[in-house]
């Protein structure tokens, strides 16, 4: 708008200035235009008085002289001839009198004096025009020279002058004829005002219409660019809205949009879906960092995103390290096991960050959309994700295609999912105990509870519902169900024996990211009168992984209160002596894996012994796990350690078998293990 304001001065500046000089331009060519003719018209007046002279003279005898008065006479008889005439600008004549005769002080007539005397000096037989304003009227003027042309008429002036200053040819005098152009001057001033007045209009209205159309066009250039930038704006918020900010991908919404809408098509296209993980990316994360983790979700994305532009498909990141693929049935792809071994040949090139060398692995998981395949795109997905499963656990870095067996798998787990929440609502689980036992005498000194269930006439393997149980959200109320049902037996036991019986328990590291986690343990343990004291809680190193500071505090809350806290599987994830530094166990129990074949392997039997020491000398409880032969028991007994489990000494029990083993095994409970 100030730009349109500027522009609106600068043409009324314009308007006045063009119409100003179109006006002036007028007068002028008006003034001039007029003023020539009554030079004309004075030139011909002379030259009528001139004649008339020379015809007079003609008719007298040569040598007689013309009276000086003659000349008046005739000028005056023409310029008689002129009155009432409106044409012209009135007209006076001055002609030079008798020899010597003054003309005046007047101004203008002493002006005239001057320029007969400087004619006469100069003997130029040129008119002399001027144009002048002389008081309040402006005056056209001609000076014509009148020269001495006989003998006649020298001797005359000669005589009456006393003299001889003249001789023949000479300027004599002049003829001074003065047009008084005043009243034209004022009316071509009024005419060129009146023109001014239209041209200013005329121009006026011209530059009104002009900025009014500049204005329309400026406006509408405004709106269009305005709608330009709320094109781009939305577009650029559609696209942040729709794809990955990292990667450039599109996100899980635009990836189930396309793929409901090649769903929906009345002609099923033959099309792959791909599900892709990368295997081991925490790893990545933790040791080199995040910008390297992000520097390797791009470079994937860009790959992805080549196998779709080739494939004509598209690449998306359902976020973290999960991808997905849409990918055409064609040449270059034409069966689920093209594709998959595209992807994972395409993923495991290297990746170089910062002079680290990155070998990525993935797992994929593909379903097909075709005649002979699913047509639903809910199932799709679904199918994928199950052959992903199937990839992850057949050991990573490899592709899986869905297939019956998977479907086998995926309906057992499907099943599995509908029903663990019912039978947590009603108390279906139940528990199996196995002794923690001192090597030196063979006592029990508490038992770990271990979930068991039976689905229908079937028993289910506890692997499969406790991995359904992290899947869905319910694992820290499966524990919780466990831990009860454990507190019970110590309680009913206790009470039979006569004697305090110890519980563990295993609390899944995904439980530790609720809040008052404590909280929810302590009242399991109140509701079933069991002693925090004679509770230990096993947690494995992935809790430690997830949040080291969240879970020292929750781990500090449980200890405070009294119970025990073991770090199970020790030795099957990242190991690392930062965590028993910075976290308080009362507990260290060594994976089975530790044991198996150790009889035939000097570096395994080694290693634990160097564990057992390790952890004895940080002043922990050791546990081996994993006992199950006499040999193994035999070596665990020379490592130092004073707990043992496994098959060696029992297999897991029921709540009566339980009851039993402990009265006829007896029961270790040295002074350290009541907190």
């Amino acid at each position: 708008m100030k730009l349109l304001r500027h522009q609106s001065l600068g043409s009324a500046a314009l308007v006045f200035a063009g119409a100003l000089v179109l006006a002036l331009s007028f007068f002028a060519i008006s003034l001039w235009e007029f003023s020539r003719t009554e030079a004309d018209d004075r030139a011909r007046i002379v030259q009528l008085a001139e004649a008339f002279v020379k015809e007079y003279a003609d008719q007298h005898s040569e040598g007689m002289p013309l009276p000086a008065s003659f000349r008046r006479i005739g000028l005056e008889s023409f310029l008689q001839t002129r009155v009432g005439d409106k044409t012209h600008a009135p007209v006076r004549v001055r002609v030079p009198g008798p020899p010597g005769l003054e003309l005046g002080s007047e101004e203008p007539l002493a002006h005239v004096a001057q320029k007969i005397t400087v004619i006469a000096e100069s003997r130029d037989p040129a008119i002399y025009e001027e144009l002048r304003v002389e008081g309040s009227r402006v005056i056209g003027r001609s000076i014509f020279p009148t020269f001495a042309t006989s003998e006649v008429c020298v001797s005359c002036h000669n005589k009456e002058l006393g003299g001889t200053p003249y001789k023949a040819g000479d300027v004599m005098g002049a003829f001074v004829v003065e047009s008084d152009l005043t009243a034209f001057v004022m009316r071509s001033l009024a005419y060129s005002g009146v023109a001014f007045g239209v041209l200013l209009l005329g121009y006026q209205l011209l530059a009104n219409r002009e900025n009014r159309r500049t204005r329309e066009i400026v406006e509408l250039e405004g709106q269009v660019e305005l709608e330009r930038q709320r094109r781009e704006a939305e577009a650029h918020s559609n696209f942040v809205l729709s794809h990955d900010s990292l990667t450039g991908l599109a996100r899980r919404s635009v990836f189930m949009e396309r793929l409901r809408e090649l769903c929906s098509q009345q002609d099923k296209p033959n099309f792959f879906v791909a599900l892709i993980d990368l295997d081991d990316f925490k790893t990545i994360n933790d040791t080199m960092g995040h910008d390297a983790g992000d520097a390797l979700l791009t470079t994937v994305g860009h790959r992805l995103k080549r196998i779709a532009v080739e494939g004509g498909g598209l690449a998306a990141r359902f976020g973290g390290d999960e991808f997905a693929l849409i990918v055409p049935q064609s040449e270059q792809f034409p069966t689920m096991h093209a594709t998959g071994s595209r992807v994972v040949e395409l993923v495991r090139c290297e990746v170089i960050h910062n002079s680290f060398s990155i070998q990525p692995s993935c797992s994929v998981g593909l379903s097909a959309c075709g005649p002979d395949h699913v047509h639903d795109d809910a199932y799709l997905l679904k199918y994928a994700d199950a052959a992903l499963y199937a990839a992850k656990d057949a050991g990573k870095n490899q592709f899986r295609q869905f297939n019956d067996e998977i479907l086998k798998t995926l309906n057992r787990r499907t099943l599995i999912t509908s029903a663990l929440p019912r039978a947590l609502k009603y108390n279906e689980l139940d528990v199996a105990l196995q002794p923690k036992v001192c090597l030196a005498d063979g006592k029990a000194v508490e038992f770990e509870t271990l979930a068991r269930w039976n689905l229908g006439a079937n028993s289910v393997d506890p692997d499969e519902f406790v991995r359904v149980a992290e899947e869905t959200g319910t694992i820290f109320d499966l524990d919780l169900a466990i831990l009860a049902k454990g507190a019970e037996f110590a309680v009913s036991a206790s009470n039979l024996i006569g004697a305090p019986v110890r519980i563990s328990s295993n609390v899944s590291a995904l439980g530790f990211r609720r809040p008052r986690i404590a909280d929810g343990i302590m009242q399991c343990l109140h509701k079933a009168g069991l002693a925090p004291q004679h509770l230990t809680i096993e947690v494995t190193e992935s809790v430690l992984v997830e949040n080291i500071a969240t879970a020292n505090e929750s781990l500090n809350s449980l200890r405070a209160c009294g119970i025990r806290i073991a770090l199970d599987d020790f030795g099957t994830g990242y190991s690392s002596l930062r965590y028993l530094q910075q976290l308080i166990f009362d507990e260290i129990k060594i994976d089975r894996s530790f044991l198996q074949d150790i009889t035939s392997d000097s570096k395994k039997h080694f290693l634990v012994m160097k564990i057992v020491e390790m952890a004895m000398g940080l002043d922990k409880e050791v546990v081996i796990e994993g006992i199950e032969t006499q040999a193994q028991f035999d070596l665990a007994l020379r490592t130092g350690a004073r707990l043992g489990q496994g098959y060696f000494f029992s297999d897991p029990m029921g709540h009566d078998a339980c009851l039993e083993y402990a009265q006829k095994a007896g029961l270790n409970l040295p002074d350290r293990m009541h907190g």
